[in-house]
């Protein structure tokens, strides 16, 4: 039982429909009808920051169950709740993240899920330079590889030129 509004929690239904008809209650109601647009926007802007900031910074860009993340949101004391935002639901909510790009999101038996898009400049700079390093990383282990191929096939060579294949198989011998 809270007011979003007021941001007033309420022990029961008989202790919200006390504050519900508190003056203070009825004046904000009354600034609320004559903005309603307005701060509805605001509360869903701000709902939607703490939701994907929650995703991010818990989950990176792991695919997790959306309601898992609702309920690490929802944590936090005074958190802006759902029923304060334009949706109706988390699957809206969920929905509305998808269309807008900020997640990929996929229904399954188990429910909604939700991955974290990254969008940051400086992270994705920092991944394509360490691509780039593993790339190069691997060409060089390439032509290592190949280069000592080469050298095994010289080495072959000249043995078999050099004793055309019957060669004497020298003996270790101890220095003093």
């Amino acid at each position: 039982w809270y007011c979003q509004m007021c941001q007033k929690q309420c022990r029961d239904e008989n202790g919200m429909k006390c504050h519900m008809t508190s003056e203070s209650h009825l004046r904000n109601m009354k600034l609320f009808s004559q903005n309603a647009g307005s701060m509805m926007n605001n509360f869903s802007r701000e709902f939607e920051k703490i939701y994907v900031d929650t995703l991010k910074r818990r989950h990176g860009t792991q695919r997790v169950n959306a309601n898992n993340v609702y309920q690490e949101v929802i944590q936090d004391k005074h958190h802006v709740h759902m029923n304060a935002t334009m949706w109706a639901t988390l699957t809206h909510f969920v929905q509305y993240l998808g269309k807008k790009g900020l997640c990929v999101v996929d229904e399954t038996e188990r429910g909604w899920y939700v991955q974290y898009i990254e969008r940051d400049p400086f992270l994705l700079k920092r991944r394509e330079v360490a691509e780039k390093r593993a790339e190069a990383e691997r060409l060089q282990e390439m032509r290592t590889l190949k280069r000592m191929e080469e050298q095994r096939i010289q080495a072959a060579k000249a043995l078999d030129e050099a004793g055309n294949g019957n060669f004497m198989a020298a003996e270790a011998s101890n220095i003093d």
